[in-house]
C-alpha cells in the first residue's frame, strides 16, 4: 500500500498547543474531505484540513472499527471556521457509505436544530444541492441523500436517538455541559452506535466556564491522549500561551482564524470591554478556561469576618493606591492607614466601570490632600501612572520583587486578623477571581490569569503594602 504524504504539526504556521499526531501507515478520508470542501466553494486551511485527515484515519482493512479513533476532540476559539470543516466531513460520511446516519446536537433541541440549519444552509448554492432532499419541520429536521444516508438533529436527552443507529454523532459548544448533561447525552449515544462498525462521535467547543465540568474533563482526556499510542481519541487544540497577555496583539498569532478567516484588528474589536468581558474573551477567542478553581487565593470566610465598622483618619493621614481592570472595564482607588491596635485597615475610596475618571479624580485627590498616589506596577495602569508624573502628581510604584512580597504580607495579615476592611462587594469579588503566578520572586497576582477583574484586591494590597511601612507625609505643591 502507497503510504499516504502527511503533514505533521510542527509543519503548520499555527501551530496546534496539543494535536494527535498522523500515522502515514493508515489510509486517510483526509483527501476527499479536502477536495470535496473545494468543489464546494470553501478550501480547508491549513489546521481544518490537519484535523480532518487524522480525525478520519482509518484501521487496516479487517479491523472491527473501520476509522482509527471512535472520538475526535476539537478545543478551539471561536472562528475557526468550523462549519467550513464539519460541512465537507459530514457530507464525505454521507457519500462514502449507503444508509449512514450522521447526527447533530449542541447544549439543547434548539441549539442542536440551528447548528443543523446552519449547515444545510451552507449547502444551498452548491453543486450537490440539486440531489439533497430537506424536511424542515420542527421536530422533524431531516437531510436525506440519495443513497439512503441522511443528517438530522436532535436534542442532548436520554433518549434523544431512540430508535437511531447513528454513524456519525457531531456536539457542538461543549462547554455548555454539566456533568449531568453530557453523561445523559453519553447514554443516548453510545447504546445507539454499539452496533456500529463506523462509528465516531466528534465533539468541538471553545474553552470551558465556571460549570463546564464535563468540557474541562475531556480536554485533560484529549490531552492524555496525545502521548498515548493506544488511545481511541484524536485532540486538536489552538490556545493562547497562558502566560502571555491576553491583550497584547502578539499573544493572538496562535489563533489559526488569522489564516484567512478574520484580522488582528477583529480580534482587537471582541477585546473592547462593550463586546465581551474579560472572561468571555479569554475562554472565547483565547481559548482559555476560565472554570473556578478549588480554592481562591485566601480564605474568604475568614476574609469576611475582618468587615467591620471603620473611623478613617483625616484624608491626608492616609495612603491612596490605585489599579485598572487588566480589560479597562473598571478602576478602583483605596485607602488604608493603621489604627489603634496596629491593626491595618482598609476602605474603597473610589470603584467605577472604565478608567476614564481616574487621572481627574487621582490629581484633585492629590492636590486637595498633600498626599503621595501608590499605584501597583504594570497593566493599563501603568499609563496613568506615566501621565500623572507628567502632570506633576507625586506617585510611587509597586515593582519588582516588592509585589510578591507585599502579597504574602497581605496574606499573613487575613490569616493572623491583624487586618480590618469595610466589607466592599468588590473587594471580595476580586478576591474570588484572583489567580497566583509564581516566578523568581515568589507569588503574586495576576492581572492575566485571574477569571476577571482583580483591581480592587491589587489596589487595597498596595494602599495595605505602604501603610504599614511607613507613615504619610504632607506635600506641599
Amino acid at each position: 500500500m502507497t503510504r499516504r504524504r502527511v503533514v505533521q504539526p510542527e509543519h503548520l504556521r499555527r501551530r496546534f498547543r496539543y494535536a494527535t499526531r498522523p500515522n502515514p501507515e493508515l489510509r486517510s478520508r483526509g483527501r476527499e474531505i479536502a477536495v470535496l470542501a473545494e468543489t464546494l466553494g470553501r478550501p480547508l486551511k491549513p489546521h481544518q484540513a490537519y484535523i480532518a485527515d487524522v480525525g478520519t484515519e482509518l484501521n487496516p482493512p479487517g479491523s472491527h472499527f473501520l476509522f482509527r479513533y471512535q472520538r475526535v476532540i476539537i478545543a478551539e476559539p471561536r472562528q475557526v471556521g468550523k462549519t467550513t470543516l464539519l460541512r465537507p466531513v459530514v457530507l464525505d460520511r454521507c457519500l462514502m457509505r449507503p444508509r449512514s446516519s450522521v447526527f447533530m446536537t449542541a447544549q439543547n433541541g434548539k441549539y442542536a436544530s440551528a447548528r443543523w440549519a446552519d449547515l444545510i444552509d451552507d449547502l444551498d448554492g452548491t453543486a450537490f444541492a440539486r440531489f439533497a432532499e430537506i424536511k424542515r419541520g420542527k421536530g422533524s429536521e431531516v437531510l436525506t441523500w440519495p443513497n439512503g444516508s441522511k443528517v438530522a438533529p436532535f436534542p442532548p436527552t436520554r433518549d434523544g436517538l431512540h430508535g437511531e443507529y447513528p454513524d456519525l454523532v457531531v456536539t457542538d459548544e461543549g462547554w455548555a455541559f454539566s456533568a449531568e448533561g453530557w453523561l445523559n447525552l453519553q447514554r443516548a449515544v453510545r447504546p445507539a452506535q454499539q452496533t456500529r462498525r463506523a462509528r465516531q462521535q466528534w465533539v468541538m467547543s471553545a474553552a470551558g466556564a465556571a460549570d463546564s465540568e464535563a468540557w474541562d474533563e475531556l480536554v485533560e482526556i484529549g490531552r492524555a491522549s496525545v502521548d498515548d499510542p493506544t488511545s481511541d481519541t484524536a485532540y486538536f487544540e489552538h490556545s493562547m500561551d497562558p502566560d502571555a497577555d491576553p491583550y497584547d496583539p502578539a499573544a493572538w498569532d496562535f489563533h489559526p482564524g488569522l489564516d484567512g478567516l478574520i484580522t488582528l484588528d477583529d480580534l482587537a474589536n471582541e477585546a473592547k470591554p462593550e463586546n465581551n468581558t474579560h472572561a468571555d474573551f479569554l475562554r472565547g477567542f483565547m481559548n482559555i478556561s476560565t472554570k473556578v478553581r478549588d480554592h481562591t487565593v485566601i480564605d474568604l470566610g475568614l476574609f469576611a469576618t475582618l468587615a467591620a465598622p471603620l473611623a478613617p483618619p483625616p484624608p491626608s493621614e492616609r495612603v491612596y493606591a490605585f489599579d485598572v481592570a487588566i480589560d479597562r472595564t473598571a478602576a478602583s482607588v483605596w485607602s488604608a492607614w493603621t489604627g489603634e491596635d496596629g491593626h491595618t485597615e482598609l476602605r474603597v475610596v473610589e470603584s467605577r466601570e472604565g478608567d476614564t475618571w481616574l487621572p481627574d479624580f487621582l490629581t484633585d485627590l492629590a492636590h486637595t490632600h498633600g498626599v503621595t498616589v501608590h499605584a501597583y506596577a504594570g497593566g493599563p495602569a501603568a499609563v496613568h501612572v506615566d501621565a500623572l508624573t507628567r502632570d506633576g502628581v507625586p506617585v510611587e510604584v509597586l515593582a519588582g520583587a516588592e509585589r510578591a512580597t507585599a502579597w504574602e504580607a497581605f496574606k499573613g495579615a487575613v490569616s493572623t486578623k491583624a487586618l480590618r476592611h469595610d466589607g466592599s462587594p468588590a473587594l471580595r469579588a476580586g478576591f474570588q477571581s484572583a489567580v497566583e503566578r509564581t516566578d523568581d520572586d515568589g507569588a503574586r497576582l495576576s492581572r492575566r490569569r485571574s477569571l476577571g477583574p482583580i483591581d480592587a484586591p491589587l489596589a487595597a494590597v498596595t494602599a495595605r503594602w505602604y501603610a504599614d511601612r511607613a507613615t504619610p507625609t504632607i506635600q506641599v505643591f
